[in-house]
Order: C-alpha cells, then sequence, then structure tokens
C-alpha cells in the first residue's frame, strides 16, 4: 500500500511540476513567440563579452582575457568556460528551457522539493512553491537582467533541503544533495547571493549545535557536519577552476585592496565602506514586503487618469500630455539613489509568517526567525551603521559586495519557509480548535491591523518627500504640482495598505473556516493559491511584462554600428583604442561591442585602471571637452590631443564625440609599442600616479622601484632610434617585431599589466617584464633584432580546471556509490518487510 502511494506521489509531483511550467510561460508568453527579454545588463553583457565570445566561435579556445574594455582585463567575470567542472554539464538539462522562464520553474520547483524533503503536504508544498516563486526580486532582477543572480537565487532552496535532511534523517544523502546543489549554485556564479546563502546555512548549524548541546546529541552533530563540510569541499572543488580564478583576480580588481595610502576611514581592504552601504533600506523601505508601495514603487510608476498628476497636466497641457507624463511618475521617496520598483514578498505570505511565530515550536522556528532578523538588520546597511561597519571590518568577504539590501533575499526564504511549516502545523493540530483560533486573533489584529493603520492613516508613513525632488524642482516643476506628486504617493500607499489588509482578512477567514471545520482543506488551498496570484501577479507585472521583451535577432545583436563606428571600423590595425564621449564611457559596453575600448561596464575592473580614471583620464577627457569647443579648423583638432598623456600612452587613436559625424582622429597616440629615452623610480603607488601629471610618456617611463632589479641591463645610446612594431594579435596573444642597433633600451607596451597569467617571451624565451606608467608593461630590449611575445597562460586557470576536473569525478562516484547504497538498503528494507508478512 505505501508503495502504492508513493508511486501515485511521484505521478503528482511530476504534475505538479508541469503546472509550474505552464504558469512560467504564461507569465513570459512572449517566449512562446521565440522573443527574448530585451534587459540592460543583457546587453551590457553582449557588448563587453563580444571578443571573448568571437574568438571562442571562430577558434573553440577559451581567450580568458579580453582587450574590449578597460583597455584589457581578464575574462574570468564576464564569459569564461572550465571544463574541468563536469557537474556543470548538469544543468544542460535545465537549459533547454529559455530564460527567464527557466528561472521561475527552478525557483518553484527547488522550493517544492526543499518542502518535500521536510515532509510536507505535496499539495501544501506546491501552494508554498507558488508564494516563494512569485516574490518580486526575482522579476525585478530579471527585467534589469541580472540573470547570474536570479540563477544562483534559485538553487537557495536545494542547498538548504540538503543540509536539513542531513541533520534531520539521512545525513549521507543530505550532504550528498548539499554537494550537488551547492556546486550547481557556485557554477551560476552569483558571489554574493551565494554568500547570502552561506549566511543562511551558518545559522541553521549553529541553531542545531545549540540543540544538540541541549538535547545532548553532540556526537551526532558533528558526524552531520563534518559530512556537510567535506560536501562543501567538494562543491568548491568542482567549482575550483572559477572560484581560484576570480580570487586571484580579485586582489586586483575594485574588489581589492589599493596600493596607494588610504585618505579616510571609508577604504577598506575590498570596497569603500559608502559604496558598499550606498543602497541600503530603512524601516520604511523594509515596509515594501509587506505593502509594496510603502515608499511609492518605482522611479517610474504608471498610473492613471484619477492621478493627481494627470488632472495637472490635463488641466494645463492637455489629455496627451498629461497621459504621457503620468506613465512614468517618479513616486519613489525613499532613501536610496534609485529603486526601479519594491522587493514585496505578499500579504499572504507576511500574514503566514506572523502565524508561524505562534503556532510554531522547536529549532526550526528559531533558526527561521534568526535568518528574518539577522537579514532585517544588516538590509539597514548605514541606517545601522555599527552594525554594518562590524560586519564590513571582521566578518570574511563582506567588503566585497555592494547593495547590502539584497540581503532580504534570505529574509523572503526564511519567511516564505516558516509560513508553510505553519500551515503543515495548522494541518496536524486542528483539533486543538480554541488555541489556534487565539493565534489567529493575535495574528490577524498585528498583521491586519497594520495595513489597516497605514490604509486609514498613511500620512504615519512620513511626509512623502525625498531628496530627488530637488531635480524635479529644478527641472521646473513648481510647487502645486509637487504636491499633486506627494498626493499621488499617498494614494498608491493607501490603496495597497487596503489591498493589504483585504489579503490579510481573507487569508485569515481560510483559516478560520478550516479550523471550524466549514472548509475542507483541499478549498482551503485553492483560495489560498488564488489569493497568491491575484496579489502578486500583477504587482509583477508592473515591472516585468511583455514590453520587456523583443524579437530575438534584435537582443542577439543589440547595438548598431553609428557613423562614427563605422568609419573606425574601417581601420585594418587590429589593436587600437576608442574613447567615446558621446555617452559616459564607463557606464556603457556598445563601444566595446565594436572597438577596444577606454572604457567599458563591469563592476569589478582593474583597481589601478579605476584609480588612473580617477586620478588622470576623467581630467584628461574634461580637458579634451574643453578644448574642442574652442576647436575652429583640422589643426586645432590635431592640437587638442597635445599634453593628454595618459589618453596617448593607452592609444587612444579615435575619440568619437558625435556619433553621427567622423570621429576625431588623434595622430599623438603612442601606438602599441615604443622605446623610450629616460627611466624614473619612483617609491610607490603613491608617488607613480602623482608622477603622471608631467611626464612625457613618448620619451620616459615611470616604474616603481620594486622592478629595479629587472632593469638592471636597460641602457639608452643615442645612435639610431630603435624600432618595434605589432605583427600579430589575439586578446590573449601578441607579436611584436623588434630592431636595435646599440644599448639595451626599455619598450613600453601599451597593453595593461596584469602579473596573474601574461608572460613575455624574446624568441621564444620566458623573460621578465614590468609594470610602467602604473597600468603599462615594459621590459628592456637587447641590441638586435628579436620576436617579442606576450602569451597570457594564467596558472590558476589550467590548475583551477584540473582541480575542478578530480573534484567531478569524485563527486560523480560518490553519488553513483550512495544511490547504489540507498537502492541496496531499499531493497532489503522491502524484502524484510515483505518476510514478516509471511
Amino acid at each position: 500500500m505505501a508503495k502504492i502511494k508513493g508511486n501515485r506521489n511521484i505521478f503528482v509531483g511530476f504534475g505538479i511540476i508541469l503546472v509550474f511550467i505552464l504558469i512560467a510561460f504564461v507569465y513570459f508568453s512572449p517566449q512562446l513567440e521565440g522573443k527574448q527579454l530585451d534587459a540592460h545588463d543583457l546587453s551590457t553583457y553582449r557588448g563587453g563579452a563580444k571578443e571573448l565570445l568571437d574568438f571562442r566561435a571562430e577558434t573553440g579556445e577559451e581567450a580568458i582575457w579580453t582587450n574590449s574594455m578597460f583597455g584589457g582585463m581578464p575574462g574570468y567575470l564576464l564569459s569564461t568556460r572550465y571544463e574541468g567542472n563536469l557537474i556543470s554539464k548538469a544543468q544542460a538539462l535545465v537549459n533547454v528551457i529559455p530564460r527567464p522562464a527557466r528561472y521561475l520553474i527552478l525557483m518553484f520547483s527547488l522550493f517544492f522539493a526543499l518542502l518535500l524533503i521536510l515532509r510536507v503536504n505535496i499539495w501544501v508544498s506546491a501552494v508554498g512553491a507558488l508564494a516563494y516563486g512569485m516574490f518580486s526580486f526575482l522579476f525585478v532582477i530579471i527585467d534589469a537582467g541580472h540573470v547570474t543572480k536570479a540563477h544562483t537565487l534559485t538553487y537557495m532552496a536545494l542547498v538548504v533541503g540538503g543540509v536539513l535532511l542531513a541533520y534531520k534523517r539521512n545525513p549521507l544523502v543530505g550532504s550528498l544533495l548539499t554537494a550537488l546543489s551547492l556546486s550547481w549554485m557556485l557554477t551560476a556564479s552569483h558571489p554574493q547571493m551565494t554568500y547570502y546563502a552561506g549566511i543562511m546555512v551558518l545559522i541553521i548549524g549553529i541553531t542545531y549545535l545549540i540543540y544538540a548541546f541541549r538535547e545532548k546529541t553532540l556526537p551526532a552533530f558533528t558526524k552531520t557536519s563534518v559530512l556537510l563540510v567535506l560536501a562543501a569541499v567538494l562543491a568548491v572543488g568542482t567549482n575550483f577552476g572559477n572560484l581560484y580564478t576570480v580570487y586571484e583576480y580579485g586582489k586586483y580588481s575594485m574588489r581589492g585592496e589599493s596600493d596607494l595610502t588610504p585618505q579616510d576611514d571609508d577604504q577598506t581592504s575590498g570596497l569603500d565602506k559608502s559604496y558598499i552601504l550606498d543602497y541600503s533600506y530603512d524601516l520604511g523601505e523594509a515596509m515594501t514586503a509587506f505593502i509594496p508601495r510603502f515608499k511609492g514603487g518605482g522611479m517610474a510608476e504608471s498610473l492613471g487618469e484619477e492621478s493627481n498628476v494627470y488632472q495637472f497636466f490635463e488641466r494645463n497641457q492637455g489629455k496627451a500630455q498629461a497621459r504621457q507624463i503620468s506613465q512614468n511618475l517618479p513616486l519613489y521617496w525613499g532613501t536610496q539613489p534609485i529603486s526601479s520598483a519594491p522587493f514585496y514578498y505578499g500579504a499572504v505570505l507576511c500574514f503566514l509568517f506572523v502565524f508561524g511565530l505562534f503556532v510554531l515550536k522547536g529549532k526550526d522556528k528559531w533558526w527561521l526567525l534568526a535568518v528574518v532578523v539577522v537579514s532585517f538588520l544588516l538590509s539597514l546597511g548605514k541606517n545601522l551603521g555599527f552594525l554594518s561597519h562590524f560586519m564590513i571590518d571582521y566578518f570574511p568577504g563582506y567588503n566585497k559586495f555592494r547593495d547590502v539590501k539584497n540581503i532580504i533575499v534570505i529574509q523572503q526564504f526564511a519567511m516564505a519557509l516558516m509560513g508553510v511549516l505553519a500551515i503543515r502545523e495548522l494541518y496536524l493540530n486542528r483539533d486543538n480548535k480554541a488555541e489556534l483560533l487565539q493565534k489567529l486573533k493575535y495574528t490577524w489584529f498585528i498583521v491586519g491591523g497594520l495595513a489597516l493603520v497605514f490604509a486609514l492613516l498613511p500620512g504615519l508613513a512620513g511626509d512623502f518627500r525625498t531628496a530627488s525632488d530637488a531635480r524635479l524642482v529644478q527641472a521646473g516643476w513648481p510647487d502645486q504640482l509637487m504636491e499633486a506628486l506627494r498626493a499621488d504617493r499617498r494614494m498608491v500607499l493607501r490603496t495597497d495598505a487596503f489591498k493589504t489588509f483585504l489579503f490579510v482578512t481573507i487569508a485569515a477567514g481560510v483559516i478560520w473556516l478550516y479550523v471550524k471545520q466549514k472548509l475542507k482543506a483541499s478549498y482551503a488551498l485553492v483560495i489560498w493559491a488564488l489569493l497568491i496570484f491575484v496579489d502578486l501577479w500583477p504587482v509583477n507585472k508592473r515591472y516585468l511584462n511583455d514590453d520587456d521583451f523583443a524579437p530575438a535577432r534584435k537582443v542577439e545583436v543589440p547595438f548598431s554600428p553609428s557613423k562614427a563606428d563605422q568609419e573606425i571600423l574601417k581601420d585594418t590595425d587590429p589593436n587600437y583604442r576608442v574613447l567615446n564621449m558621446a555617452v559616459n564611457p564607463f557606464a556603457d559596453a556598445s563601444t566595446s561591442y565594436f572597438h577596444k575600448s577606454i572604457g567599458g561596464y563591469h563592476g569589478a575592473k582593474m583597481q589601478r585602471y579605476q584609480e588612473m580614471i580617477e586620478f588622470h583620464i576623467s581630467p584628461e577627457m574634461q580637458q579634451l571637452g574643453s578644448r574642442l569647443q574652442n576647436a575652429e579648423s583640422q589643426a586645432d583638432v590635431d592640437a587638442v590631443f597635445t599634453g593628454l598623456n595618459v589618453l596617448n600612452m593607452l592609444n587612444t587613436r579615435y575619440v568619437i564625440y558625435n556619433p553621427n559625424a567622423a570621429p576625431l582622429y588623434n595622430s599623438q597616440a603612442l601606438g602599441n609599442a615604443w622605446f623610450v629615452k629616460d627611466l624614473s623610480f619612483v617609491e610607490n603607488a603613491d608617488e607613480e600616479i602623482v608622477a603622471l601629471d608631467g611626464f612625457n610618456p613618448a620619451t620616459e617611463a615611470i616604474v616603481d622601484a620594486q622592478f629595479s632589479d629587472a632593469l638592471t641591463k636597460v641602457s639608452f645610446d643615442s645612435g639610431d632610434q630603435p624600432v618595434i612594431e605589432l605583427k600579430e594579435y589575439r586578446p590573449n596573444y601578441l607579436k611584436y617585431q623588434a630592431r636595435v642597433g646599440s644599448g639595451t633600451p626599455l619598450a613600453v607596451f601599451s597593453e595593461i599589466y596584469y602579473p596573474k597569467g601574461w608572460n613575455a617571451y624574446l624568441d621564444g624565451q620566458l623573460v621578465e617584464h614590468v609594470r610602467a606608467n602604473y597600468v603599462l608593461r615594459a621590459m628592456p630590449v637587447p641590441q638586435g633584432t628579436h620576436e617579442i611575445e606576450f602569451r597570457f597562460e594564467p596558472q590558476s586557470y589550467v590548475l583551477g580546471n584540473r582541480v575542478s576536473l578530480a573534484s567531478s569525478l569524485v563527486l560523480i562516484l560518490a553519488v553513483i556509490a550512495v544511490v547504489f547504497f540507498e537502492i541496496k538498503k531499499k531493497v532489503r528494507n522491502e524484502e524484510e518487510e515483505t518476510s514478516g508478512e509471511a
């Protein structure tokens, strides 16, 4: 009988997953028409990774380095494959489902799997998975194109499921599931989301340790914890290639420590504290989990003809203008610099979480509550400065991530799980009617009462003003219009609060009817599912809808060359750089799509290059812009590049000033490589970056004294000028030919220095090269004719792939062994049951 029931549940489970798939494709219905998500970050990814993708398509090899962004940078965080990770190949099975539907299906399915692991009723698990998966955060980040964040987030439930299975019932199978799910999570490549999941797992471990002491089960806890640690090591091992290369690069990126002397307490060994905490929740912002537009919503909300702003414009400028303005209203009035949408959990989910606080008992209640509290406090960021600064200063790795409010992903996870466990508890203990109804009453008073208070008295939330309103005033918005805007902010808060109150009241009513045995469990679940969709579906559709999709061709080829681009592409030289001043060059990947750009779009550019932007490139751009305003002839244009030392040494051959006109040609760009006549040593990075102010890069090189031993043979001769020329270019390989008549002069290469992978070869022999001019490469070249090669050969990539391959094989063998062991144990148990029945 148990076997028949088990088989039936398997079929039901597959049917539920098919429903999840159906829901995802109904929501993302444009995918069925062959359209793709047209998101900003996906376009910028295609721009920044274009050279890497083209090289892979043409050669079948990994370039690992690209020169298309910020002068040159490793491709580890752009597009690099690690063939040693065999476990990641399994993801190909789900990758056949096109994104973003894939992510929603995984969110539903893996949380569903977690609930089944916890032995929650299969139908309750299905509804709980819907509540979790419809979390608006997922839809907002998908809309922005943060697909690695979304993909990583989907595996959180399976990681937690493995950990809980190990502690609760089966240490071996649970640990193996943890290893597999964590391996896939790491492959999805968003360290910040993985880090937050790690904080949650740490809280679980601490809670279970406390209970192990209390229950005197410490030996069993220790054995399970050791297995879980081994599982984590194995998961890290399968991803060692990408983790090791990113870790190595991190020391040289913006996430690493600067070589410059810190100017204030804001600097850390990672990101600056102000940068880390720039996007922080305040108490009001946290309320958006419960009332979506508590802080107005996003910065471009659409309201109908009933809005006060619409009526103002209709009276003054007509319906057409009113309709246009009211489609993109700046309703957001929180403290963050930018907010595209609120992160709404759902009224029913929040209600069930509070109900869970009353009805749940034991260790699961306390770790879930601890996750909610810890994540809430950390999401406050700069608004709870002492805690945030403590974490930045003392918690390993915390200073590598910004946008700290994102930690609410584990808060929502814990609240969703507690809500589902509360429903399970309700089903198991319905006989205790009086106690359940008393707890239900308390929950409704707290949750429903809070919503009703803000519905009746929205002014308690604040004055509906924000610092960014000053820009609207500067743009000419009169006081009467600003008051209309604030009235709209008040209106949406009141409207959403009433909706939340209504949903909470219906949810409470369903529980009341069920406890009173006036409503069957199946009907209650159907009503809850409907409440979830009626509540969350329209909220999510405000921020991710059919308009965010475009024909596949437009998405796959996101940029069209401008007239300036077309002119530049006529240049057959394979290696020069372009500065696009028609856009913000340091928040733009369109230039990288066509050229090797001075700028780019990436949150982990090299630290020294970022400092060059701040100290030299941006000031030189300002000089260039002001000079061009006074240029009247071609001779004037040629002269504007005089003295722009850093742009010239970076081989900035073209400047796009007007995309619809021919680019400006920089005749003073120094080319791919050149010999200098003088060498100046400095003692540290502070002196080095300052020394670039007044030097002539065509004749002088600035080198840190730490490289002096490698340059002892440098000698400058007054004979014939040596010559060096680039002969062959690939993103990971450069070949030059040099002719030196006498002496051993110093060649400077207009290529970004990165010591963890670039090797220099003189006539096939490995030789040392050094860093010059803060970011470039240099090496002495002896007398004669020589072939000089630079090859990108990072040992971290080679070693990482080997470790990944070995770990993958161990994990695969472990899976086979555990499956065999579990099948054998199941057969033995069935035989014993049969024997007992006989």
